[in-house]
């Protein structure tokens, strides 16, 4: 028996419906539109442009997030994420890279503090 077979509907994680990730956008769209620099709300439709597979949207509002707030690690390993999806492969990596380097020093800094 395989583990479709043996999972409820609810056992399921939930993905998002295009309906859900329409009203998603619109949402963070009418917050940008009152705080043009609200970087969470960014940041938030960027990841719902990304599930709904609108690359170049995505990458868009990626790209205001680094912009905003370039060590926004989490920005850069998602708009990574959208450049290999892309075939964007030197892309992907350089932001990668990036963002792994702005978590290593967050780590060494925050181990640094401790001591």
């Amino acid at each position: 028996m395989s583990e479709s077979e043996t999972m409820s509907p609810d056992d399921s994680p939930a993905r998002p419906g295009e309906q859900d990730l329409d009203r998603a956008i619109a949402e963070f769209s009418r917050a940008i539109e009152r705080k043009p620099h609200a970087i969470d709300a960014i940041y938030e439709r960027a990841l719902a442009y990304h599930h709904k597979r609108a690359f170049p949207e995505a990458i868009a509002d990626y790209d205001r997030v680094i912009a905003l707030d370039p060590g926004h690690a989490d920005a850069l390993f998602k708009r990574s994420i959208v450049h290999r999806q892309l075939g964007a492969f030197d892309k992907a990596t350089a932001d990668f890279d990036r963002a792994i380097q702005i978590l290593w020093r967050r780590q060494a800094f925050s181990s640094a503090n401790e001591s």
